[in-house]
């Protein structure tokens, strides 16, 4: 909307005399006060209050469009169903959110682009008596512009983070034209049965010619229309008017703001402070049911984890989601971390889950320690058994000497198990750094997990606090210069330090729960099956055949095979021209590893155009300019350099990880032309003795005959023929024979072409090289 003088935050245009503004800044402050008390003294600092009926989440991706309105209300009818038959505490209604985010095919990050009758169509479902048995509660964590505005409205009640936006509906309507009669009356109509936001609003919202005020009298504040403001002040005495939303505008509110004039209920800006507003336990918001029954599986998540290891686990997934439509992924996960830019992937990867509704737990029985605690907090849930680790372990290179730090410092952190050998020093303080700008700018907006808990799982110089929003009692774990760059950092109170100086973070599965990181702790699987419902005996993923087949082909010792195997061909095939043998098998092995290469993900069309460049460079210099070198030394190196880029992820070294992929890609490729070397001297010498090429390679001339040839060659004179006329008996190019007084004779052109069968004349001789040229008639 244009600039207003007076506009509050989230662009809501607001005046208030100082003196109201005072009290009513002081009112809220003691509200919030004397609720966050409550809550504290209820159920300690930070904690969900008891829970007070069944709750469950329905995701409305937007912009709505298409028949994407149907399979809302498919959902919905489902999750109805569902919490209508759990058993009823007999004091409130189950509660029905609908969490309203922008969908991966989104153009737009607020929910603008859907379409006003699947909008509208969703509003009156929304709104009708078929959902009268539930409370339904709008929970926007972003901003909701455009018609998505609509079914929110016809929500009983709104949640929203405090930045986020909910208004300008006439986005998605052409701007050069008035708003339809009939759109405003449907905002009408929908904000008048629903009554959560003021109907008044509702029209400012979405009609750029309607003027919206604010009429503040001695018992209550109400928002009217222009039309309706001549009424309002006869009935009543006003203290306070301005205007809120001018012609020619329409309105945009962001959530504090909205929580200020009244139709905000709730402040939360993820499920687990929703579910702490509505006093729902938390996992029945943090866990939405599944359309049906859930589809399980187990993924073994085991030892060091390295770049085949997230190709696996990626390619299994896949697989299982695809092919058994599995919705539920259970990574059990058993490791001290791995190579840092496979953890990350790995957990970038997991985290993306998210946009596929499928649902992920981490199950650590054991320890999920260095690297490979990214990829348990990735997931949606973190259960974990009695005893169980999460993070700890992770130090840098350079930096394993340094002392701990002092145990005093936090109580939250486990002391070290002596039993226990140190692990190795993951990375460099560099790869670190790096690793953590990856984390917060890439992983952590994938998660509902703060960017600096994540990094402190491998950032030892990391200091991570506990914070607790004194608006909404949400409590979240930041370190201190993220804390003060939130956009409402003054409302966060910094609490205890998790980290302990020098040591990345290290918690066991009762501090992991204590503080909401880790959702359950169980003692055995069956416990954790039960928690989600899982019937029977839950699967676990295993490689097939095919994926068994292709790492081993990826393997550096069948790779250096297959390489081995396609250079002995080309040396067979450069031996022995026109037998096809060697050229074949060749082919088959080079296409066997970049085949292999490509299923494994380090290869793309890249590394296969640097090859085929590169043959065509060697068939140059062989076939049509010998001797140049160019070509054949430039395509050689073309050659070395795609099977070298084709066995690794990147194209120049940048950690220590990486340094040591490419010494086994360079090992692989060197191994295999070294053996190539040895195999070619062999098979000079054996191979042809044996029977089978004996019998196919022309067998060489006798000694006799070789030199009685060398001798005539050399004597060879055809002086005499100079100036004699002869004919070409081939085409001559510019080389080729000519019949001259009888004898045929090989012969070279002095300049041009000749046709067979042309008449020419020998212009001169020198021992057994013959000069012609054409005679023309």
């Amino acid at each position: 909307m244009p600039p207003s003088p007076n506009t509050a935050a989230g662009g809501w245009p607001y005046t208030r005399p100082p003196l109201l503004s005072v009290l009513g800044a002081v009112g809220a402050v003691a509200i919030v006060s004397a609720v966050a008390t409550a809550e504290n003294d209820a159920t300690g600092p930070g904690q969900p209050k008891p829970p007070t009926g069944a709750a469950e989440v329905v995701s409305v991706p937007l912009p709505i469009e298409g028949s994407d309105d149907q399979a809302i209300k498919g959902s919905l009818q489902r999750a109805l169903s569902r919490l209508l038959e759990q058993p009823a505490d007999g004091e409130s209604r189950p509660v029905l959110v609908l969490e309203f985010t922008p969908s991966p095919r989104a153009a737009l990050p607020d929910g603008r682009g859907s379409e006003f009758e699947r909008a509208l169509s969703l509003a009156r479902f929304l709104a009708g008596p078929e959902l009268t048995a539930v409370k339904t509660v709008a929970f926007l964590p972003a901003s909701v512009k455009g018609h998505a505005v609509l079914p929110v409205l016809a929500c009983e009640e709104i949640a929203m983070a405090p930045a986020a936006e909910i208004g300008d509906a006439d986005a998605d309507e052409p701007a050069d034209r008035p708003i339809e009669a009939f759109v405003a009356r449907a905002y009408r109509e929908i904000a008048s049965a629903r009554r959560t936001v003021p109907e008044a609003l509702a029209v400012g919202f979405v009609d750029r010619g309607a003027e919206v005020y604010r009429l503040e009298s001695a018992d209550r504040i109400d928002l009217v229309l222009a039309e309706d403001l001549a009424d309002a002040e006869q009935q009543r005495a006003i203290v306070n008017r301005e205007l809120l939303v001018p012609s020619g505008a329409t309105g945009a509110v962001s959530g504090r703001s909205g929580r200020e004039l009244g139709f905000v209920k709730y402040l939360a800006d993820k499920r687990a402070g929703l579910a702490r507003a509505l006093g729902a336990s938390l996992e029945t918001l943090a866990v939405p049911g599944a359309d049906g029954a859930w589809s399980p599986v187990i993924l073994d998540v085991r030892g060091r984890i390295n770049p085949t290891t997230v190709r696996r686990i990626k390619t299994m997934i896949g697989d299982e989601i695809k092919q058994r439509g599995a919705n539920w992924i259970g990574l059990r996960i058993d490791s001290t971390g791995g190579d840092l830019d496979a953890c990350i992937q790995l957990a970038q990867d997991v985290a993306g889950l998210r946009e596929a509704e499928v649902r992920t737990v981490a199950y650590v029985p054991s320890e999920a320690s260095g690297a490979a605690a990214l990829v348990a907090l990735a997931a949606d849930q973190l259960v974990m058994h009695p005893g169980a680790k999460l993070g700890g372990g992770f130090r840098s290179r350079g930096e394993a000497d340094k002392p701990n730090g002092d145990e005093g410092q936090r109580k939250l952190q486990p002391k070290p198990n002596a039993d226990r050998p140190a692990p190795p020093a993951e990375a460099t303080a560099d790869e670190i750094e790096a690793a953590v700008i990856t984390v917060r700018n890439t992983l952590a907006p994938k998660t509902e997990r703060s960017g600096s808990l994540l990094a402190a799982m491998i950032d030892p110089d990391l200091r991570v606090y506990r914070y607790t929003n004194k608006e909404t009692g949400a409590v979240d774990f930041f370190s201190q210069q993220q804390a003060e760059e939130l956009p409402n950092a003054a409302a966060w109170l910094q609490g205890e330090e998790l980290t302990v100086a020098g040591q990345s973070l290290e918690l066991d599965a009762e501090q992991a729960a204590a503080l909401g990181v880790a959702w359950r702790v169980v003692e055995t699987f069956d416990e954790l099956a039960l928690l989600y419902g899982l019937a029977g005996e839950v699967p676990v993923a295993k490689p097939n055949w095919a994926l068994e087949f292709v790492q081993a082909l990826a393997s550096p010792q069948l790779a250096m095979l297959l390489l081995l195997v396609a250079f002995i061909g080309v040396y067979v095939e450069l031996n022995m021209p026109g037998i096809g043998i060697g050229g074949f098998i060749a082919a088959v092995a080079f296409m066997l590893f970049f085949w292999s290469k490509f299923t494994a993900q380090t290869a793309d069309w890249l590394e296969v155009l640097l090859f085929l460049t590169g043959i065509v460079c060697i068939l140059l210099e062989v076939f049509v300019l010998p001797g140049v070198g160019v070509f054949g030394f430039g395509g050689a190196l073309l050659v070395l350099t795609s099977l070298i880029l084709a066995s690794q992820t990147f194209l120049v070294p940048k950690t220590e990880s990486q340094l040591a992929e490419l010494r086994t890609s360079l090992a692989t490729v060197a191994g295999s032309f070294a053996a190539m070397l040895v195999a070619a001297i062999v098979l000079r010498r054996y191979l042809p003795h044996t029977p089978l090429f004996r019998s196919i390679q022309l067998a060489p001339a006798a000694s006799a005959d070789r030199i009685d040839l060398d001798l005539r060659e050399a004597v060879a004179d055809y002086a005499h023929l100079v100036g004699r006329t002869g004919v070409a008996t081939t085409d001559l190019l510019p080389s080729g024979r000519a019949e001259v007084d009888g004898e045929l004779v090989d012969v070279i052109t002095q300049g041009g072409l000749i046709d067979r069968g042309a008449e020419i004349q020998v212009v001169s001789a020198k021992a057994n090289r013959v000069v012609v040229k054409a005679v023309r008639g």
